[in-house]
């Protein structure tokens, strides 16, 4: 597990944080902010989920033990070559469907409304830090940081989606 990074560094303020200019930029800065600050974005999901779990803990622990078996099956199945060119051909698409495909089994199995609350959260605060926070770094650093961090779970994670 990489390191937890300073706050500071994590929350530098508002002006570091800015509006992606396009695609690539987004995709590049996403990639990168998500492996870089995985431990971080860990650290401020966990209250969201032990919260909720004062709610209903019954329905949290079932709803993260049904996330754990749908994106460890999306892995597994996710080396088919019918999976494989549906996320070459649209990997928002894919992971949209498992998102959706989490959601259905959580609600149906359980009544997930706190988990799928927790859940929708948690995976805005991320992706809403990822893709606006701007970190000064140069091309080399980016690239060197990116091949450290490639074994860590992060990383596990977006190369099960077929990101590089």
């Amino acid at each position: 597990m990489p390191p937890l990074r300073h706050w500071g560094d994590f929350f530098p303020g508002w002006k570091s944080f800015a509006r992606p200019t396009d695609s690539s930029n987004l995709h590049d800065r996403l990639m990168s902010n998500l492996l870089y600050y995985q431990t971080n974005y860990l650290v401020l999901s966990t209250p969201v989920y032990v919260i909720s779990g004062f709610k209903d803990p019954v329905g949290v622990l079932t709803g993260m033990a049904i996330m754990l078996a749908v994106f460890l099956l999306s892995a597994w199945v996710g080396e088919l070559q019918p999976v494989v060119s549906f996320k070459r051909w649209s990997p928002l698409g894919f992971l949209i469907t498992l998102l959706v495909v989490i959601h259905l089994v959580t609600f149906k199995l359980v009544n997930g409304r706190i988990f799928l609350s927790a859940n929708t959260i948690s995976l805005a605060v991320t992706v809403s830090h990822a893709s606006f926070c701007i970190r000064n770094m140069n091309e080399v650093t980016c690239m060197k940081e990116a091949q450290e961090l490639k074994g860590t779970p992060m990383g596990f994670l977006l190369m099960a989606r077929g990101r590089k």
